[in-house]
Formats: structure tokens, C-alpha cells, sequence
């Protein structure tokens, strides 16, 4: 059974992983997950390029965890509930800039390579703390390598069907944002544990 202490430290992900949206298209990522004692933090770095040489955002998210049961259905996996504290979004292309300040409005204006914290209006990247309290997971360790959860084909055709576009799917209240939604697989890419 996992255990806090199996978590413990800091993973990454060791190459560019291409991951399909529920609409269809891909995007290229990089990830970064800390956890500290119940506490955990994420990084997702965005690229327009499979290289990773193009950013296009970041999305940093925080709070605190709790570990469930085992899974049902995924041998070795454990569900985590991800308890959201803060959420922020940084945006490294100015036709995202663009965007952002036409759908996604501070009191300020976005500006580009600045942190902004969408925490509590969410933006159309992530919704807000209000929208997402919780993000339901899965998670398997299996050596130096961590595995989230992912959607199956059909849970993210019914994501798609539910999705008012208003959002990212994948994150609202029909998607991993909703405890009958959890991911019934787990991601094809694992994040790495680094040395201390």
C-alpha cells in the first residue's frame, strides 16, 4: 500500500511526453511534482514543439493530499485525492497573451513570463479553486518511477460530450475534478525521482 513517505521528494519527467487532449489534438509537456510531508506541488511545462524548445506556458498548482484505497482495477495503483490550495498559470507566447486577456480577465492585463494567480477565477487553461476543489487521481510507484492517471477513450469521449468549451475538460467538474471520473489507467509516461 502507498505510503506518505513513498512519496516523498521530487519527480520529473525525464523527456517530452506528447499528450492527446479530450478534443483530439496533442500538446507536449514536461512535468514536475514535489511532495513534502501532506503537501504537494505541481509543474506543467507546455511546449508548441515536441522539442521543448518553443514554450508556450506553465501551469504551477499546489495544496495537500490524501491517500485512499487501492484501485479496483489497476494493480498496484492507489487513489489520491489532491486537495487544490492555489493554481497558477504563466503564459511564454504572446498569441496565448492575446487570448488570455480577451477570455481571461485580471484586473490588470496579462503580461507575458509573469506568474499570474487564477486561484480564484480560474482562466481558460484551469478552472478556479471554487470550479475544482479536488482533482481525484490514481497514482503507482514501481521503483524510481511514479505513474498518474489517465483518461480512457471513453472517458474522454464523455468529456467531450459534456464539455461546454468554456473550460479545459479534462479539469472540470465532469473531468478529473469529479470523484465517478477518476482515471481508469495510467499515464503512458512516468515522472523520475531525483537524487537528493
Amino acid at each position: 500500500m502507498l505510503k506518505r513517505e513513498d512519496l516523498m521528494g521530487n519527480w520529473q519527467s525525464p523527456v517530452i511526453e506528447t499528450i492527446e487532449n479530450p478534443d483530439g489534438s496533442f500538446i507536449y509537456i514536461k512535468r514536475e511534482a514535489i511532495f513534502i510531508d501532506d503537501n504537494w506541488d505541481i509543474f506543467i511545462h507546455a511546449y508548441l514543439d515536441e522539442d521543448g524548445e518553443k514554450p508556450f506556458f506553465t501551469i504551477h498548482a499546489k495544496g495537500n493530499y490524501i491517500i485512499g484505497k487501492k484501485s479496483e482495477t489497476l494493480p498496484g495503483a492507489v487513489a489520491v485525492d489532491f486537495h487544490n490550495r492555489a493554481r497558477y498559470v504563466t503564459a511564454h507566447q504572446y498569441s496565448l497573451i492575446d487570448m488570455l486577456n480577451e477570455t481571461s480577465p485580471f484586473d490588470g492585463e496579462w503580461m507575458l513570463d509573469l506568474e499570474h494567480d487564477v486561484s480564484s477565477k480560474g482562466c481558460i487553461l484551469v478552472p478556479s479553486i471554487e470550479t475544482c476543489p479536488v482533482e481525484y487521481d490514481v497514482i503507482k510507484i514501481q521503483g524510481n518511477e511514479i505513474y498518474f492517471g489517465d483518461f480512457t477513450s471513453e472517458q474522454k469521449e464523455d468529456i467531450k460530450k459534456v464539455s461546454k468549451g468554456d473550460q479545459n475538460p479534462s479539469e472540470g467538474p465532469d473531468g478529473i475534478c469529479s470523484n465517478e471520473n477518476r482515471p481508469r489507467q495510467l499515464i503512458n509516461y512516468p515522472m523520475i525521482k531525483q537524487d537528493d
